[in-house]
């Protein structure tokens, strides 16, 4: 990418890497390199117009402020949560969101949380099950039949593409697609969050539970025990000087990742920053439990959302798919094992 390519708004809130003049030795240029989060970009006549300047705050938070012409190189520098294989970080966002029953099946992960959420009941389907394939899927609609639940798949892309194949060429029908967004904490939780309408609770109260929707409807009792299934949960929230709740989110911190889900924001408080808000009070609060790096699941359809966390220096990782079954495995003679 050229420097002009790299130095934009969009760029803002990404971690960068310029390298700069900052004098001249014997008549030749000496350069510098600083590495941190693009802080801004602007100045007389607009990014790279007169005496525009460029500020990158370093991992120290100092911020290094040098004039757009002086920049020489700039690169974006990735997440550190790239380098990590889908299959692998599949298995942390299974731990941020856990099934109430699970089973193996060989690598595969098997959940049922009685219907509630795609997540938390479907079989995940990395690593190898074991056994051929077709007798691997029979195996997981049966286990799923035996708990009362229509089998489902999840299936990471491109990790697990041939299982994809074989499920379509089957008949198992496309479910929801959903992208995994990768971060690293470090920019996400500077400046740390001052906000006296902003907490994070252990424990989600009746305030977060009422603010909580699942498909644009009340969250159902059962889902309450999916929600709080975790090792290091934080329930974080925004509320007015009444104590109503303008926001939520809850995060997970599994292995040095946190897990953002359940972000919400009250319809009459939207377009206020809220919903940055708690990302930033989580990524803090996860920064405090050893997390490094963090995720979010995001329907593909969500443009708002997208455009949120892409401002916010996310990038995708990878995607994974539902395949919900033929209508042959729903009918009610199937669903009753005749």
């Amino acid at each position: 990418m050229s420097i002009d390519e790299v130095l934009t708004d969009s760029a803002v809130g990404r971690r960068v890497s310029v390298r700069r003049v900052v004098g001249t030795r014997d008549g030749r240029p000496l350069f510098s390199d600083v590495v941190g989060v693009l802080e801004s970009i602007g100045g007389i006549g607009g990014i790279g117009g007169i005496g525009a300047e460029v500020a990158v705050r370093r991992s120290d938070h100092t911020v290094v402020t040098f004039p757009r012409a002086a920049v020489v190189a700039a690169k974006l520098v990735p997440p550190v949560g790239l380098l990590l294989a889908a299959r692998d970080l599949e298995e942390i966002t299974a731990l941020g969101w856990r099934g109430g029953e699970t089973a193996r099946l060989g690598d595969w992960l098997l959940r049922a949380s009685d219907g509630f959420t795609g997540r938390a009941n479907s079989a995940l389907t990395v690593g190898n099950p074991g056994l051929p394939l077709p007798e691997a899927v029979a195996a997981v609609v049966r286990w799923y039949q035996s708990h009362g639940l229509p089998p489902r798949f999840q299936v990471p892309l491109p990790h697990a593409a041939h299982v994809d194949g074989w499920l379509a060429d089957a008949g198992w029908l496309a479910g929801d697609e959903v992208r995994v967004l990768v971060n690293d904490i470090e920019p996400l939780a500077w400046p740390p969050v001052d906000d006296a309408r902003h907490r994070i609770d252990d424990l989600p109260d009746a305030g977060w539970l009422d603010g909580y929707h699942y498909r644009g409807g009340d969250l159902p009792a059962y889902g309450r025990a999916v929600i709080e299934r975790g090792d290091t949960l934080g329930f974080a929230s925004v509320r007015d000087g009444a104590g109503q709740v303008l926001a939520i989110a809850r995060g997970s911190v599994d292995r040095g990742w946190l897990g953002v889900t359940a972000v919400e924001v009250e319809p009459g408080s939207r377009r206020q920053g809220l919903a940055g808000l708690v990302l930033r009070g989580l990524a803090g609060w996860a920064a405090g439990h050893g997390a490094r790096s963090c995720y979010l699941q995001v329907a593909i359809e969500n443009a708002p959302a997208l455009a949120l966390y892409g401002r916010a220096g996310f990038v995708d990782h990878h995607r994974y798919r539902y395949r919900l079954p033929p209508p042959a495995l729903t009918s009610p003679e199937k669903r009753a094992g005749r």
